[in-house]
């Protein structure tokens, strides 16, 4: 069946579709550990979804608080950060999970919040999205996915720094980016964000060779450097005890392997001025 839909695009393209519209019109709201409603998805219904990642933001995050949620996949995160009390800008280009999205914040009674449905990146472009759900994205070949042409995406891409400009000056913001290996081309399209007063923090998923098409992530260490370049220091999110440093990255990247198991990193900036 799965060689079938490859060789048939359209077929295959009405197979997504109907499956995508079964769940949606068999789907109702649930009633989440964190005091709000969200329908999509079973693990992040339950509370069961990135557990560590969850309890961190309930943490760090304040009333009054900017939360930008970049891939913002069907509004978990961005739901938390409003059930909080901050202001949300959630970001998330592909068409099915906005639907997702704008459901959860609709059943919410969260009209106000920010909606941008576009994919970040260094400069203003087209480009295209591949595969569905939680592991879209700009690589080709991510998750094995790229070609099955139905899964394929034309999408607007804008910048962050573009996308916030200079709203929110003087406040707090947390930054969450889940973008499925394209975080380097995000960063160089943040770069006043990345030093704006006071400097975000930043919760970002980077894989060394999870997914990736090729052997590893070429742009492992330099999303890395990207950080420790602005000032920044990095921990392991689900341990914050565990720092890591550039030669950490270095190590690992020669190792072909990190060594642990863990895919979010949290960055603060360090106003000691020692980054890496």
């Amino acid at each position: 069946m799965r060689s079938y839909l490859k060789r048939v695009p359209a077929f295959a393209f009405a197979v997504h579709a109907l499956r995508q519209w079964r769940r949606q019109r068999n789907a109702s709201p649930q009633d989440t550990p964190f005091g709000f409603k969200l329908a999509g998805n079973r693990a992040m219904e339950t509370g069961a979804f990135e557990e560590a990642e969850i309890a961190l933001l309930r943490d760090q995050l304040r009333p009054g608080d900017v939360f930008v949620d970049i891939g913002a996949n069907i509004g978990l995160y961005t739901c938390l950060a409003r059930s909080l009390g901050c202001t949300v800008v959630a970001i998330e280009p592909l068409a099915d999970n906005l639907q997702w999205l704008y459901a959860n914040l609709s059943t919410n009674g969260w009209n106000d919040t920010e909606v941008i449905p576009v994919g970040m990146g260094p400069q203003v472009s087209l480009a295209t999205l591949y595969g569905a759900d939680t592991g879209a994205s700009l690589v080709p070949g991510w998750a094995g996915v790229a070609d099955h042409g139905f899964l394929q995406h034309v999408i607007p891409i804008n910048t962050l720094d573009n996308v916030l400009g200079d709203r929110f000056a003087g406040r707090r913001m947390f930054v969450k980016a889940d973008i499925e290996g394209a975080e380097l081309g995000m960063l160089q399209g943040a770069l006043r964000t990345l030093t704006r007063e006071p400097r975000p923090t930043w919760l970002v998923e980077i894989v060394l060779t999870e997914h990736r098409p090729g052997a590893w992530n070429p742009d492992f260490a330099a999303t890395f450097d990207a950080f420790f370049a602005a000032g920044y220091r990095a921990r392991i999110a689900t341990d914050l005890n565990h720092t890591v440093d550039s030669h950490d990255v270095r190590r690992w990247v020669d190792a072909g392997r990190c060594d642990h198991a863990a895919y979010n990193y949290l960055f603060t900036f360090d106003d000691r001025g020692i980054g890496g």
